[in-house]
């Protein structure tokens, strides 16, 4: 069997992927089309998160979107060959015609994103709409310009909210504002009282936005324990029912990482007054005496299954 081919060999169309460093920065790159989403676009996205994923070279994600006239980060959807119907058919495949088998395309890229155990930083550098807005969410950090124009405009399309959005945007600002942005499907700036939590930072240009989240991604990358984020990620997205179920899962992390390397080295440069030089990465050091604790769901349609 062949090996896999690392994300340097893939072809990404809709997509530029550069390192910096420990930090890979994927840009939305169709800058013609306003960074839309299309078919392309997605594929690509779906193969590069899980290439950089088994990179240990890489320690810190981030996307942003190629600069363009329309100000836009990714102006959602690209319609320009049909409406929602013919989405099914993006990939020029003959249109799925169960709605049992159908794969929402921004929804596997969300997941995909939520799969990196890496930290992963949104940089929105400029207008993000539709699913532009929905592909934020799984993001751990996000940082946007402030006079970025967002909205979930779905309820004036005719669809529904996609791309997990409804799983994912109430447990980042609640259900209050997160049916007030669905139900009035309003595009407001990213400045809005109604994004406060959101955003981790707000800022003047699109420019001074990437360098901050460029920034934030070098001193991840520099000052903090790979295996230590990735496994907190696990533990926040994939938690337990119940506090006694979620003090179990904790418990185990506390004794395997702590007994690690990395927590030696976390100890020995605090007493020391030094920066910490943690050698641990990921995926090559995650610990094999946790394994996954949730129930993993294979989210491939019958038609992607068929042919493996």
């Amino acid at each position: 069997m062949p090996a896999a081919k690392t994300w340097r060999e893939l072809d990404l169309p809709g997509l530029r992927v550069e390192q910096d460093g420990p930090v890979a920065v994927v840009t939305l790159n169709r800058p013609d089309a306003r960074n839309a989403f299309n078919y392309e676009m997605a594929s690509s996205l779906q193969k590069i998160y899980p290439a950089l994923d088994l990179d240990d070279s890489v320690k810190v994600v981030v996307l942003t979107g190629a600069p363009n006239k329309g100000n836009a980060f990714c102006a959602g959807a690209d319609l320009s060959g049909g409406d929602f119907s013919t989405a099914s058919n993006w990939n020029g495949e003959e249109a799925e015609t169960d709605p049992a088998s159908h794969r929402d395309e921004g929804g596997q890229c969300v997941l995909a994103t939520l799969r990196v155990r890496k930290p992963t930083i949104a940089a929105i550098t400029g207008h993000a709409v539709g699913v532009g807005a929905t592909m934020l969410l799984p993001f751990d950090i996000r940082m946007a310009w402030k006079d970025a124009k967002v909205g979930f405009v779905f309820a004036q399309r005719g669809i529904v909210a996609e791309a997990c959005s409804t799983y994912l945007l109430p447990r980042l600002i609640g259900h209050s504002r997160t049916m007030s942005l669905f139900m009035t499907a309003r595009v407001l700036p990213a400045s809005d009282p109604a994004f406060d939590l959101l955003w981790s930072t707000t800022h003047e240009s699109p420019e001074a936005t990437l360098k901050a989240a460029l920034d934030l991604a070098h001193d991840i990358a520099k000052k903090n324990s790979a295996p230590s984020m990735a496994m907190i990620k696990h533990l926040v997205w994939r938690g337990a029912n119940s506090p006694e179920e979620q003090h179990l899962l904790d418990s185990r992390a506390m004794f395997v990482l702590g007994n690690g390397e990395d927590s030696k080295e976390g100890v020995a440069s605090f007493k020391a007054r030094r920066p910490a030089d943690f050698k641990a990465t990921v995926p090559s050091s995650m610990p094999v005496d946790i394994p996954p604790w949730w129930t993993e769901v294979d989210v491939r349609s019958p038609a992607v299954r068929a042919k493996l």
